[in-house]
């Protein structure tokens, strides 16, 4: 009875207007029950969860004649935050026209942040040209109840507000007590199974953290470290974790150890049997963004587990680590290595990281390098991929060599160079432009006619020659196919203005690299404004002769 009262009210001024309704739903963890207006119309259990919002809103589509375009759904996320996918892909439809309403069943499911929700309602909404209609509230951006949205979506915020206050306080207040909140326990421990706040020894990773600390004992590096571990087969904290104890096949990261897992091991006191918490926090309710907090916010609790490090032990590693880091500071470049940032790895496409190396002759003097190996090799060793050094000033000697051709190619016959790289790209896409051409005459010519059938449509309503219900269901048909027709439609057309970007962006990098016909040595700021990145290949020995594969990717154009 709610809906077609409300139906009734409504629906005599918008019959002209085809509206293209996108659902959106949204359920977050701190949506116990739903709000109190929703109560006196169905009960909470069922209104809250995301399939009985849908199948609410589709109702009330279909009984306004409306047409359903897309249902959006953001499942546990807080009506404080507005980055949620679904959110934004519903923003995005209605950039381009998808959609021109946007329905949800209470105020709460958009956000629950009065200042955000204002300004979605008031202003961004309408910028698209989407009316906004909420349900349960009986709220329409084209009705004459705007000031009530505002007014709710005051309460949303505050309910908000009250809400993450009270959490918080219960949080901090179990971490005074000294409970583990942390949702995984650190590699080497697991939760205890009597109580989850409670941290015990996983023994076999624990073996694993000690051999982790008498290694850098002895001296080894964290990234050398990382390549042993690897070598021996132990698998990362992550995958550890997922093979004892979490869902199997969930598990996204890498196997490997890499440099900063091994060093974050060695810097954490968690292994001295510390529990350290309330080192971060959101910035407020409504900002998530998280902060390092003030020392002397935190939280510790010596003697909270059993430790697996030994006070000397772990005392003895951090001189170690200051030591290494204060010489590091020591020696570090002021500014950044010639190709810092424009190399990757042929074999992983991982960047390479540059090192600095010195040389100490016979005579007394000092040389120093630079070379750049695989960042991936670097910090997980042989397992990962393998070396793919190179130095910086032979790198520096064949990419000077190779502009300097292509700038003398440039000043002798620009229309020759130009004519080749044209060539070049229509040899890859003329086919496909063929077959692009045809299919776009026939997407203009199907689109015209989902049109006429619209109008038609329309004019059969009126009068009377079809019903409402016909109506509704060829029309959303017809929607449908006229959506996805022109979704299509503007795809093409956009491969066809990227084909003649391609061309002109051959202009413009002709017109950069002539400049550089005598440059005699290469700085920083050539490198930027020509190369977009360079493919280092391993080294390779053929036919007695060393070899290693590198392919220049210039700015504008690509492989020349």
């Amino acid at each position: 009875m709610w809906m077609r009262h409300w139906h009734r009210k409504k629906g005599g001024s918008h019959l002209k207007k085809q509206y293209k309704v996108g659902i959106y739903c949204r359920l977050s963890v701190d949506d116990a029950s739903n709000s109190a207006k929703a109560k006196n119309y169905i009960p909470s259990d069922e209104s809250a969860s995301i399939e009985n919002q849908y199948e609410i809103l589709s109702t009330f589509v279909m009984l306004n004649g409306w047409i359903e375009v897309k249902t959006y759904r953001d499942d546990g996320y807080s009506g404080g935050n507005f980055q949620r996918p679904g959110f934004l892909e519903m923003l995005e439809d209605a950039r381009h026209g998808l959609i021109n309403l946007i329905l949800v069943k209470d105020l709460s499911r958009l956000g629950r942040d009065f200042v955000e929700v204002g300004r979605y309602t008031d202003v961004i909404f309408p910028s698209l040209g989407c009316r906004f209609v909420s349900v349960l509230d009986c709220l329409d951006s084209e009705g004459d109840n705007t000031d009530m949205l505002h007014f709710r979506s005051l309460m949303n915020d505050y309910h908000l507000k009250d809400l993450s206050g009270k959490i918080k306080s219960v949080l901090y207040a179990k971490k005074k007590s000294g409970q583990y909140l942390t949702a995984y326990a650190p590699y080497g421990y697991r939760k205890s199974d009597e109580d989850k706040h409670r941290l015990v020894v996983d023994e076999e990773a624990a073996a694993v953290v000690r051999e982790i600390y008498q290694m850098r004992y002895s001296g080894m590096a964290y990234g050398k470290i990382a390549a042993v571990l690897n070598k021996k087969g132990i698998l990362s904290p992550r995958w550890h974790w997922e093979i004892h104890y979490g869902k199997k096949g969930s598990c996204k990261y890498s196997k490997l150890w890499t440099y900063a897992t091994v060093k974050n091991i060695l810097n954490d006191t968690v292994y001295l049997g510390i529990v350290t918490q309330n080192r971060t926090g959101s910035r407020s309710y409504k900002d998530k963004t998280m902060i390092q907090k003030p020392e002397m916010e935190w939280i510790c609790h010596e003697d909270a587990h059993e430790a697996i490090i030994d006070r000397e032990l772990w005392e003895t590693v951090q001189e170690k680590n200051r030591a290494v880091k204060q010489q590091a500071a020591n020696h570090a470049a002021p500014l950044p290595a010639l190709f810092t940032g424009k190399l990757v790895c042929a074999d992983c496409g991982h960047p390479l990281a540059a090192t600095r190396e010195t040389q100490r002759r016979k005579n007394g003097t000092v040389k120093r390098y630079v070379s750049y190996i695989c960042s991936h090799f670097a910090t997980t060793g042989h397992s990962a991929c393998s070396w793919h050094r190179i130095y910086e000033i032979s790198l520096k000697t064949l990419v000077l060599k190779e502009i300097r051709a292509h700038s003398q190619a440039v000043a002798q016959d620009e229309n020759a160079v130009l004519d080749k790289l044209k060539q070049q790209i229509l040899y890859e896409s003329t086919a496909k432009q063929e077959d692009s051409k045809l299919e776009i005459s026939r997407l203009r010519r199907r689109i015209g006619e989902l049109e006429h059938m619209t109008a038609k449509l329309y004019e059969d309503k009126v009068s009377g020659t079809i019903n409402s219900d016909t109506f509704a269901i060829l029309i959303q048909k017809s929607e449908q196919e006229r959506i996805q027709k022109a979704t299509r439609l503007e795809a093409l057309l956009a491969e066809e203005r990227k084909a003649r970007q391609e061309v002109e962006n051959i202009r413009q990098w002709a017109g950069i690299i002539r400049r550089y016909l005598d440059v005699q040595e290469l700085d920083r700021e050539i490198v930027e404004e020509l190369i977009d990145h360079i493919e280092i290949g391993e080294r390779s020995v053929i036919d007695g002769q060393r070899h290693q594969d590198i392919k220049i990717f210039y700015r504008f154009v690509g492989v020349v």
